[in-house]
């Protein structure tokens, strides 16, 4: 039987008569990684803070690593990690990465020595390759590396849970990447479960489940990759073109071979294409037929991103995420 090892049921929030969680329900089995995802003000940091322990609900029930939370929230020192989303209120930026693991290995009893070596460990497997990198300041470290610094701490006391809050924040976007791809091998190497709390509809891609929340409430929850199969296209194009109506656009989801269309720039499209033998080729004949020649048209992966903001406009209410999306 599987076993639940972050779970919230029916968990209802009020803070000064104000309602910020109403109702709210999602988990993450062993070893898997859960996505909190949502915009400003949908309730995401609350969903941390009462996984944590710190704000106890009103009613419902909420457990990590089989701990009742809201009765015994004193033990869960031991089997939960925490990455905090400003580097700066975790890490001693005058010492190296080493050291910040070994002070922090020092609350949890850990001999210095084996902290070390689980700093090594870990460090190395997030990609810190040489000495003078784990000895350097951190306040001298890049952003990312200082983001791994923190997963490194979060973990220094092998936790069966690990929680973090916006871990991509404030990264280009090749960084976010790196970021999430070090959690998902973290995860599959030490088998620690993870909830990575963000704004970030990609984040959604790196895990095993995902709970969108909208002002309060749960708006989508379950596996990201049976969303994306859940979309009737196969394929997926990103298209340019000299010049883009309105119309235009009209005319191209009306064409045989398209089941969807959406602006991703200016003058730019992604195309949604049904399964079809030479699905390109096909595409740009149909383009050309009603005269809206491309300029290029390139693969593309079809995403959570795009399976959300397509029932998004479903719904005719694309306000939960910025329009660049």
């Amino acid at each position: 039987m599987d076993e639940r090892f972050i779970e919230l049921n029916r968990v209802h929030v009020t803070i000064s008569g104000k309602t910020i969680l109403s109702d709210v329900s999602f988990y993450a089995e062993r070893g898997e990684i859960l996505a909190v995802i949502g915009g400003s003000g949908a309730g995401k940091t609350t969903c941390l803070r009462v996984m944590t322990g710190q704000i106890r609900p009103v009613r419902g029930e909420v457990r990590v690593a089989g701990i009742d939370v809201v009765r015994y929230r004193e033990r869960l020192e031991h089997v939960l990690g925490y990455v905090p989303q400003l580097d700066e209120t975790g890490l001693y930026y005058e010492f190296s990465a080493i050291r910040n693991a070994c002070l922090f290995a020092r609350m949890y009893g850990i001999p210095t020595k084996e902290a070390e070596r689980r700093a090594r460990e870990i460090l190395e497997f997030l990609g810190f390759r040489s000495e003078e990198l784990m000895k350097k300041p951190v306040g001298h470290l890049s952003g990312g590396e200082r983001k791994r610094v923190s997963i490194c701490i979060g973990l220094i006391h092998e936790p069966r849970v690990l929680l973090l809050d916006e871990p991509t924040t404030g990264l280009d976007a090749h960084l976010r990447v790196d970021v999430l791809n070090y959690l998902r091998n973290i995860n599959r190497q030490y088998g620690v479960t993870m909830g990575i709390v963000s704004h970030d509809l990609e984040t959604a891609e790196f895990c095993d489940r995902v709970a969108v929340l909208e002002k309060g409430h749960v708006a989508l929850f379950g596996n990201p990759r049976e969303f994306v199969r859940s979309i009737q296209a196969r394929y997926a194009f990103i298209a340019s073109f000299e010049k883009l109506t309105d119309n235009d656009i009209s005319r191209i989801k009306e064409l045989r071979v398209v089941t969807d269309v959406l602006p991703v720039g200016r003058k730019t499209l992604k195309i949604f294409v049904r399964k079809i033998e030479e699905p390109l080729n096909i595409l740009v004949d149909e383009l050309e037929k009603v005269g809206l020649t491309p300029l290029s048209v390139t693969s593309s992966d079809i995403t959570f991103t795009d399976y959300f903001r397509l029932i998004a406009m479903e719904k005719e209410e694309e306000s939960f995420f910025p329009r660049n999306y």
